[in-house]
């Protein structure tokens, strides 16, 4: 291997997770889950989505997910991949035993925030919201980057343009 390409490789190997950590983000969720989205075991549990606007999968290996911003690492988001250009949707159920996109807490309809933080422990989004009336979103629209509004939901979907 000569040397340009060596380093070029070592480059990228470099940017390779801090490039991946800032495609994403907090995109959507529902908080009162009433008849929409179901998990596989035929619950409605409260739900959020992660959106990667990345060209590359991204593992969330040493990512956290909390609703308390004194415990920004409660809940690991170890083994959980979301894909390139891609949604990863959660369920806020407050069982783990129900798999491994079951989070530990639930959403509270009342309005809280969610932070999700990235493998060096920097906040890399977060959102706050309020009362929301049951099965009805919270939603970046555009996806990933634009404003927070209630919206009909789109799990694992685009919000819109």
């Amino acid at each position: 291997m000569t040397c340009a390409r060596l380093a070029l490789s070592l480059a990228l190997a470099a940017c390779l997770p801090a490039c991946g950590s800032g495609d994403i983000s907090l995109n959507e969720l529902v908080a009162r889950n009433a008849t929409g989205v179901t998990d596989p075991n035929g619950g409605t549990p409260d739900w959020l989505e992660l959106h990667n606007a990345g060209v590359g999968s991204v593992s969330l290996d040493g990512w956290f997910l909390s609703d308390d911003p004194t415990n920004p690492e409660r809940e690991s988001l170890n083994g959980l991949t979301v894909p390139a250009g891609g949604f990863l949707v959660l369920h806020a159920s407050g069982d783990v035993t129900l798999g491994a996109d079951h989070l530990s807490f639930k959403l509270s309809g009342a309005g809280e925030e969610l932070l999700l933080t990235d493998p060096n422990g920097e906040e890399i989004d977060s959102v706050s919201w309020g009362e929301l009336d049951p099965d009805t979103s919270w939603a970046r629209v555009p996806d990933g980057v634009g404003d927070w509004q209630t919206a009909e939901p789109t799990a694992g979907a685009s919000n819109g343009p």
